[in-house]
């Protein structure tokens, strides 16, 4: 009985009352209750949550998923564009050292500073692409979602 009650009560603020957002006086106001006429009733549930609604409301939220996911791409992109550009310029300064006959500790030195900068990259563009995988997982989510509800 226990269970039950608590469930009852999660439920109940689980709820979600509609929020509007308003304009006045050059102030963005938002409100439980619909502030002036041209009033715009706002979305506050989370990306990705199950949804009992229209089409185009289902559109939206697959659409700002898939907007993430693009997001991702492109920070993926640009890390390892800038992994490429910094290795290529420690290479150069590698080749540049091994012409003017330096000490094996400079060498090691700048060996060393290539492999970590390639094994911070590597984390990075790891981490990101975990993301885009827990989005793209959170795509096919939503699509299973309103093909059941529907």
């Amino acid at each position: 009985m226990m269970k039950y009650s608590y469930l009852l009560f999660f439920s109940v603020f689980s709820v979600q009352a509609a929020v509007y957002k308003c304009e006045q006086n050059g102030v963005v106001e938002f409100s439980q209750f619909p502030c002036a006429e041209e009033a715009e009733q706002v979305d506050m549930r989370p990306l990705g949550t199950a949804m009992i609604g229209t089409r185009s409301e289902f559109k939206q939220q697959v659409d700002a998923v898939k907007r993430q996911s693009r997001f991702v791409e492109f920070q993926i992109s640009k890390l390892e564009q800038e992994k490429q550009q910094r290795l290529d310029e420690l290479k150069a300064d590698l080749y540049k050292l091994r012409r003017s006959f330096p000490k094996s500790e400079e060498l090691a030195a700048l060996q060393q500073k290539i492999d970590r900068l390639t094994e911070l990259y590597d984390e990075k563009i790891g981490a990101e692409r975990g993301n885009l995988m827990a989005l793209k997982s959170k795509v096919v989510s939503l699509e299973r979602q309103y093909a059941q509800n529907n």
